[in-house]
């Protein structure tokens, strides 16, 4: 999932301006996978266990002393709004911060935040979309 200009992102109570782009990565940590005896090809492929990692890109003016830390964990707002109520979309997950690091570009600092995902419990998918017509 890839949100370009988010309308308003907040991580726990703090809304986090000048947000570019987040984008939401799920991957296999774990696979079942099994062969029979006719061949060397792959016959049966589950995913057991994934992870949903989320990339925030937030473009900084000036200094900035403020920023999460490793391991704070927090509820994940991302509102989407594209100017009509069906291109309207909230999306909610419980996070945990991974890493917080920094590039340049000429004059332009960008902060890349990595952030994990975490359910509830194991049966229920850590991201939900609200909205959309």
């Amino acid at each position: 999932m890839l949100v370009v200009r988010p309308k308003g992102v907040k991580f726990g109570g703090d809304e986090w301006g000048g947000v570019s782009r987040i984008a939401i990565d799920s991957s296999s940590v774990e696979m079942a996978e099994e062969w029979d005896e006719e061949g060397p090809n792959l016959m049966f492929a589950d995913s057991t266990r994934r992870k949903t990692g989320v990339r925030v890109y937030q473009e900084i003016e000036g200094d900035d002393l403020e920023s999460p830390d490793p391991g704070d964990k927090a509820a994940f707002r991302v509102d989407v709004d594209r100017g009509n109520d069906a291109d309207s979309h909230v999306i909610l997950m419980s996070v945990v911060v991974q890493s917080v690091s920094y590039s340049f570009s000429g004059s332009r600092s960008t902060r890349e935040i990595r952030l994990v995902a975490v359910s509830s419990r194991g049966d229920v998918e850590p991201v939900s979309v609200i909205g959309g017509g």
